[in-house]
């Protein structure tokens, strides 16, 4: 009886113990913010944030800005290489983490970096790294073998 009791104890402990760890999600939530608030992205660094937002310039196949008419312009930063351009005027769905960009940093924390790729964005400009952009009619602009919901190691100051 007592080994009963005891496997039975084992049982609802495991059974316990895999119910948490299927509710923990394996990769951070995104915290869903609007065009308007990225005037204030400096304090989103390093995080993972969801817009769904304008296109208000292209640069190249890799790189878009965002934002609100009279506000700053937000470089999107797509990994290399993008499966499609973004075009201006198209409304986006994204997910990626915020970053001051630093071309040095970059090419330490992401393999498919290319300074080259990149020539918009110069040192100290605020980024989005994109691990998802979407376009209206679906198509996925980041590339399925970059996508990483990791975020790099910065170091705060």
């Amino acid at each position: 009886m007592r080994a009963f009791v005891f496997t039975l104890y084992i049982l609802a402990t495991v059974t316990t113990g895999a119910a948490a760890q299927q509710g923990t999600p394996l990769a951070p939530t995104p915290k869903s913010v609007n065009a308007a608030q990225l005037a204030d992205i400096g304090k989103m660094e390093d995080q993972l944030v969801q817009v769904s937002a304008l296109v208000r310039h292209t640069d190249t196949a890799q790189v878009f800005t965002l934002g609100e008419k009279q506000g700053r312009d937000i470089h999107v930063v797509i990994p290399y290489p993008a499966t499609e351009g973004a075009h201006v005027g198209d409304t986006i769905a994204l997910v990626g983490y915020v970053r001051r960009f630093d071309g040095s940093k970059f090419e330490k924390d992401y393999q498919w970096f290319r300074r080259a790729d990149y020539p918009d964005v110069k040192a100290g400009d605020w980024v989005i790294v994109a691990t998802s952009a979407r376009t209206q009619e679906g198509t996925e602009l980041v590339p399925p073998m970059t996508i990483s919901n990791t975020p790099p190691a910065t170091s705060k100051k």
